[in-house]
């Protein structure tokens, strides 16, 4: 009796063997054929991954953007808003001036209006990520063009305060500006907010 099985399967040996050297001989050549990477090629490795990256009320890199002075403000575009205890000075904001810059800090002018009737104006900003405060320019009592910030802290941003001479600007920041460390809306936004939080009394004489 023949085994056909066997000796079939005795014979396909050295084959399969012959085969199998010759696919990894392809193989070995495939790899050395790779194009290695070049010498100076930097490396760059991955930032990494910090949980202070999903708090939005981490501190943010701050670069501070240009200023171009506004047009001085007009009776009509001004809003009024309560400082808190200020004794009788009238505020309002410029709403044509009010702007969210690409750096996020508000700028606006603010008009603030004496009990005997003088007028005087300043343009300035907040950063609602540190709450502070930045004067760029002021227009005294009959001044037809605003007068830069000559003062050798002008190029300072000033913590805001509830106590002293401008925590106007510390109320306006809380009540209108802000909203946690971020502008509280576009520009649009904020002068509607102005609008509709408006005291009765005039905020300017």
């Amino acid at each position: 009796m023949i085994d056909f099985a066997g000796r079939g399967l005795r014979q396909s040996l050295p084959a399969a063997c012959l085969l199998a050297a010759t696919l990894c001989l392809g193989l070995a050549g495939c790899g050395t054929t790779a194009k290695p990477a070049a010498d100076d090629e930097e490396y760059k490795p991955k930032k990494p991954f910090s949980l202070e990256s999903l708090d939005p009320f981490a501190p943010k890199d701050f670069t501070e953007g240009k200023t171009t002075l506004p047009a001085l403000p007009r009776d009509a575009d001004l809003i009024p808003f309560d400082a808190g205890t200020t004794g009788n000075f009238d505020f309002a904001v410029d709403g044509k001036s009010v702007l969210v810059g690409e750096d996020g800090a508000v700028r606006y002018t603010v008009v603030i209006t004496s009990p005997s009737g003088i007028r005087t104006a300043s343009f300035e900003a907040v950063r609602c990520d540190s709450f502070e405060r930045k004067l760029f320019a002021t227009l005294p009592k009959g001044a037809t063009e605003w007068v830069p910030n000559g003062s050798e802290n002008r190029d300072n941003w000033a913590r805001l305060s509830s106590g002293g001479r401008n925590n106007y600007a510390a109320t306006l920041a809380k009540d209108f500006l802000c909203e946690g460390r971020s502008a509280s809306g576009r520009a649009e936004d904020i002068v509607k907010q102005l609008r509709g939080f408006a005291p009765t009394r005039p905020a300017y004489r």
